[in-house]
């Protein structure tokens, strides 16, 4: 198993050392697809390579590897839309689908509604469960692949700025995966309460929108 993780590994460095913000987009396309090629090794390495080289940007490594992720979505996506549960039943092991995991979806879906496009995208493993069964459902493919990049960005925010800090010791983020998942969870929610919350005191007039360009201006100027 050490062995296998290790040499998946070695192929991500090798891929993204050679092929840059390509790289990057190939392999978060394919994990996104359902291949097991793990964010935590891709992103965090993406943004190793930032902190390493002035041509590099870890908020660019952040957008591609978001985009990566949309593009693999949108193919698992119009795999269900379009192959039908026949042709998922057959190949969806391909897309890392199978009857389980499927039933699981569809509980989210029940649940959680089109939002589940979001949540999923913060928990690893199950990150890419969705994309065929939001296909099979028919949900609405805009909203789909709008959702999906709305909760992959902050992961691979998350990811990419911890290699960054990290430097050469990024490898050691693979030791707290169940730890990492839960502080970006709690990083998004606290941020979406926090912006909730002004969003809330701009509308009573409590703040002023001058003052939110003021002290949030680093924001505005992304």
């Amino acid at each position: 198993m050490l062995s296998l993780a290790g040499n998946i590994t070695s192929i991500v460095m090798d891929i993204i050392g050679n092929l840059g913000y390509q790289g990057i987009f190939i392999l978060m396309t394919l994990e996104s697809a359902g291949l097991p090629i793990p964010s935590e090794v891709i992103m965090p390495y993406g943004g190793f390579m930032a902190s390493s080289s002035g041509i590099w940007h870890v908020v660019g490594v952040a957008v591609i590897g978001t985009l990566g992720t949309g593009l693999g979505s949108a193919i698992g996506y119009l795999v269900g839309a379009w192959g039908g549960k026949p042709f998922v039943d057959k190949y969806g092991k391909f897309f890392g689908v199978n009857a389980q995991k499927m039933l699981w979806a569809e509980r989210w879906f029940c649940k959680y509604g089109e939002a589940a496009c979001i949540y999923t995208r913060l928990l690893p493993v199950v990150r890419s469960i969705v994309n065929v069964p939001a296909g099979l459902l028919s949900m609405d493919f805009k909203k789909f692949i709008t959702y999906s990049m709305l909760g992959a960005f902050p992961w691979c925010m998350v990811l990419a700025f911890i290699g960054y800090v990290l430097g050469e010791n990024w490898q050691s983020i693979m030791a707290y995966s169940h730890v990492l998942t839960f502080a970006i969870v709690t990083v998004v929610v606290v941020i979406i309460a926090a912006a909730a919350v002004i969003y809330l005191l701009v509308r009573m007039g409590v703040i002023l929108p001058e003052t939110i360009k003021k002290y949030l201006r680093f924001i505005i100027d992304i």
